[in-house]
């Protein structure tokens, strides 16, 4: 027989994996079980499913800093997720943890982000306050385990118990309507720190591009950061582009030499160590994130938009509230269940930022 099969690929996973990643034979189950699949193992699958997923799609159109309709170039949601992948792909290779896993948890760890960034979902959060709030990393595996039901039988896309654990990384909301089994968090397999870090290298090394991009600063701006400066070195040129790559290459090797590091010297029977980078590198990259806070999410220019989005969020939520008829059909039919406030801001959430913009064009006359 020539072709590899689902159970020749989680043999190898148990004879490759390190101590500490995670086999797809001990995923936990789908809330609504299933037959195996003849090829794919059971991370594959989910991977699959985010990938092929509505709420993926949309994150086309959704900001990442500057905002997705004021050029082609820069990043949007999707390709921050798919690029987080790729990053978090080859790290949880490197260090012989489970990079199926890694890779579904980074596409689908944006997947509650409504539409302009950060503001809106600040927007949405104060309009949820008494209604069990709103972040994006629960609202994620609202997404999941819910609202994207192609299949029609309420279970969402019926993911693994481990990356939907993966995906409640950071605080939750009191009150926020989590499925019953993940009341209990519960423990996440290192392959979510692992995209947690290797968001953080994504965020900062093309914010970095980004901002450099659309003029908010300038390279002998950048060039003050030490980051900016021993990339360069390494690099042994000028080019911007080359430094950028470089940025994210020492980032990754850091992160993988210091997590080797840590997950060699905890105990296979323990728990899995805390992944971080190393001491200089954390400190070099806390440099960076704080030259992006000064001179790019926080300039005129971002912040214009961030707040206009924002104030159309905040109008939209009270509209819809207050005629909710105004719905679209399939929304309304959850108003029973999940309540007025719950359904307008899954509503808006899921909203492309130029979906938004229309829907609200009024406010602009």
């Amino acid at each position: 027989m020539a072709w590899i099969r689902r159970e020749d690929q989680e043999d190898r996973e148990l004879r490759w994996l390190g101590p500490f990643g995670l086999p797809s034979r001990a995923a936990g189950g789908r809330r609504l079980a299933e037959a195996e699949d003849p090829l794919r193992t059971a991370f594959q699958r989910d991977r699959d499913r985010v990938l092929h997923a509505t709420a993926f799609r949309r994150l086309q159109h959704k900001t990442q800093v500057v905002a997705a309709f004021e050029g082609d170039h820069y990043r949007s949601r999707m390709t921050h997720s798919l690029e987080v992948a790729q990053m978090a792909r080859s790290v949880a290779r490197a260090l012989r943890c489970n990079e199926d896993l890694a890779e579904a948890i980074a596409l689908a760890h944006d997947l509650g982000h409504p539409p302009f960034g950060h503001v809106g979902e600040e927007a949405l959060d104060e309009a949820m306050q008494g209604h069990g709030g709103f972040r994006h990393n629960a609202q994620g595996t609202r997404i999941v385990d819910y609202l994207e039901d192609r299949y029609g039988h309420g279970h969402g896309l019926n993911l693994t118990l481990a990356l939907r654990r993966s995906l409640l990384k950071g605080r939750v909301p009191a009150g926020f309507p989590l499925s019953p089994d993940l009341s209990n968090r519960g423990p996440v397999p290192v392959e979510a720190q692992i995209v947690d870090l290797c968001d953080r290298i994504a965020y900062l090394s093309h914010d970095l591009d980004d901002g450099l991009r659309a003029g908010l600063f300038a390279e002998q701006d950048a060039a003050t950061l030490r980051l900016w400066q021993q990339a360069g070195a390494a690099a042994g040129a000028d080019n911007r582009q080359r430094i950028v790559s470089e940025v994210t290459s020492l980032l990754i090797h850091d992160l993988v030499e210091s997590a080797d590091a840590a997950l060699a010297a905890a105990s296979a029977s323990g728990p899995c160590p805390r992944l971080q980078q190393g001491g200089t590198m954390a400190v070099m990259a806390q440099e960076l994130l704080e030259f992006l806070r000064q001179n790019f999410y926080r300039s005129p220019r971002v912040l214009a938009v961030m707040h206009d989005g924002a104030r159309r969020i905040r109008a939209l939520f009270a509209r819809l509230c207050a005629a909710p008829d105004q719905l679209p059909a399939t929304a309304q039919k959850r108003l029973d269940q999940d309540g007025r406030e719950r359904v307008v801001c899954d509503y808006i959430a899921g909203m492309t930022d130029r979906f938004l913009l229309r829907a609200t064009a009024d406010l602009d006359r």
